[in-house]
């Protein structure tokens, strides 16, 4: 699944999430019109407001106006751009300056909305229904927020480090990118946005993975040993051959010349196997002394 694929499928889950309270609405909306960035039409006294997604734009207008703040004048309405469409909605300005103002100030958000853990979180849903993203899990972990609003990217950060989320930022031409890549993290914050379902799918897909190597490194541990075991069995075969060509053949008891028999006639076999072939059968560790003692002929 692409990461457009499944970062549409998380909002989907959360756009399920209900509001308890207008305050959870107008958390969740202010976060919504922050990190889609605005642009005032002075002249008209209207706001426009571009969302990067048809579900973020559409909860913006029918849920203002559910709970009784409706400042949409028209809207969500597709504009299409370079690079793919985007939402746009057009707001009326005295109401909407109303709304945001408090929004804008960081003493309010650190204050008022980081120590509310329902406002915090519906904040943080709306900055991932608006600019948000999210890897495929079965390839890579990630959470990646864009932000247009400068003032908003601090509050952010701090909304998320209320949730014991530390997250990374970089700076992109015209916004913020705010992102985060641990597993805990990420599990963590399926549950912040209301969507714990897709949390236990993460972590089955973790477990899988680590199952899965697991399994492949007992595969490769036991290839390696097989390797080892038949590179030092080639080698002491040629060694074995070497010996009883030499005139030092003559000198070898008989009991050591079988053992030499035995293991050039049986190339790949291991001491167990070799000692059983033996009349009468040997240990493990009778074979490796018989063999060390034969070496020692060289």
């Amino acid at each position: 699944m692409s990461e457009g694929a499944y970062s549409q499928k998380v909002k989907e889950e959360i756009c399920k999430v209900s509001y308890k309270t207008e305050e959870e609405w107008a958390a969740e909306m202010a976060a919504i019109i922050l990190c889609s960035g605005y642009s005032f039409y002075a002249e008209e006294a209207r706001v426009r407001v571009r969302c990067s997604n048809e579900m973020a734009a559409q909860r913006l207008v029918s849920d203002a106006r559910l709970c009784g703040r409706d400042f949409a004048l028209s809207g969500p309405e597709k504009v299409g751009r370079r690079g793919g469409s985007v939402y746009e909605v057009l707001l009326e300005q005295e109401t909407f300056l109303a709304f945001i103002d408090e929004y804008l100030l960081p003493d309010v958000i650190s204050e008022r909305i980081a120590s509310d853990e329902n406002r915090r979180r519906a904040m943080l849903r709306g900055a991932f229904l608006a600019r948000g993203s999210m890897s495929d899990p079965n390839r890579t972990y990630r959470v990646e927020m864009i932000c247009k609003t400068d003032a908003f990217v601090k509050m952010l950060i701090l909304l998320l480090h209320a949730e014991n989320i530390r997250p990374m930022t970089r700076v992109n031409d015209t916004s913020w990118s705010i992102f985060f890549k641990k597993h805990e993290e990420i599990c963590d914050f399926l549950v912040i946005l209301g969507a714990p379902y897709l949390m236990l799918e993460l972590q089955n897909i973790r477990a899988q993975h680590d199952v899965n190597r697991m399994v492949t490194r007992s595969v490769n541990l036991d290839n390696w040993t097989m390797t080892l075991q038949a590179d030092a069995s080639a080698k002491r075969t040629k060694q074995l051959e070497e010996l009883l060509s030499s005139e030092k053949a003559s000198r070898i008891p008989r009991e050591l010349l079988e053992v030499a028999r035995i293991h050039i006639e049986n190339p790949g076999a291991s001491l167990t196997e070799l000692g059983k072939l033996m009349d009468p059968p040997i240990s493990k560790s009778g074979m490796y002394h018989r063999l060390q003692k034969l070496l020692d002929y060289l």
